[in-house]
């Protein structure tokens, strides 16, 4: 039975990254990469103003998409929140309800940072994004190029750290799957499988080798866990890792 799944990207990304997962898909699941405003093809449009903005405009794109067919939900880092939240968007407009939520390289939504990301200084904030890793070099050496990228970048971790998110208590009826590089500075020290007391069904974590990027590092291994946990979804919270 076919799937639709829908990808959110990380704070500062477009959901481009997410194409090259296409041809590592099996044919019964139907990629859909969410790009949000100010970001790749909708690169002319304005940054959102909260974070209920920004899903008060991606369900209006998830609504003319969602049909009969089964539908997940995947993000990575802010994408994964933005996933939590749409997810609780489709139930409450459509009655509808994700099959699977797949949230990875990032902590539950009731957590939050002894320090705010969108607060530091410029400097330190590119200190921050160069211990995550994945981001070229070139970036931080041209100050045309940072003058583009740390604004957009600054107004994504905003949304995220300032948002109030649902309550626990409010849950969503489907499995979720938490995604993690063992060697994550992002989720350090955070309890990653309290992710289960946002779902009524099984929680599983899956850790990789790597750190912030890894789903860039191991794509094929992160497309093929999508994929298995899709034809035969979890149904018990335990840990397995994944290298």
């Amino acid at each position: 039975m076919k799937c639709k799944l829908f990808c959110l990207p990380y704070a500062g990304g477009s959901a481009t990254i997410y194409t090259r997962w296409k041809r590592h898909l099996h044919g019964d699941i139907e990629l859909h990469p969410v790009e949000l405003a100010g970001r790749g093809k909708r690169l002319l449009e304005p940054h959102y103003g909260s974070m209920d903005e920004m899903v008060d405009d991606l369900y209006g794109y998830l609504d003319q998409q969602i049909d009969e067919a089964d539908f997940a939900f995947f993000g990575h880092s802010m994408g994964a929140l933005i996933a939590y939240e749409l997810a609780h968007a489709v139930k409450k407009k459509r009655g509808r309800e994700p099959v699977h939520l797949f949230v990875s390289g990032t902590y539950p939504p009731h957590a939050r940072r002894s320090l705010p990301l969108h607060l530091l200084s410029d400097a330190r904030l590119q200190q921050e994004i160069r211990q995550l890793g994945g981001t070229d070099d070139e970036l931080f050496e041209r100050e045309d190029l940072l003058r583009l990228f740390l604004p957009g970048l600054r107004r994504d971790l905003e949304l995220v750290e300032t948002h109030g998110f649902k309550s626990r208590a409010e849950l969503i009826h489907c499995d979720i799957s938490v995604l993690n590089g063992k060697e994550d500075k992002a989720t350090e020290g955070f309890n990653l499988l309290e992710w289960a007391s946002y779902g009524s069904r099984g929680c599983q974590l899956y850790e990789f080798e790597g750190g912030h990027f890894f789903i860039n590092e191991h794509t094929e291994q992160v497309v093929s866990l999508i994929h298995d946990v899709l034809r035969s979804p979890v149904v018990q919270m335990s840990t397995k890792k994944e290298s």
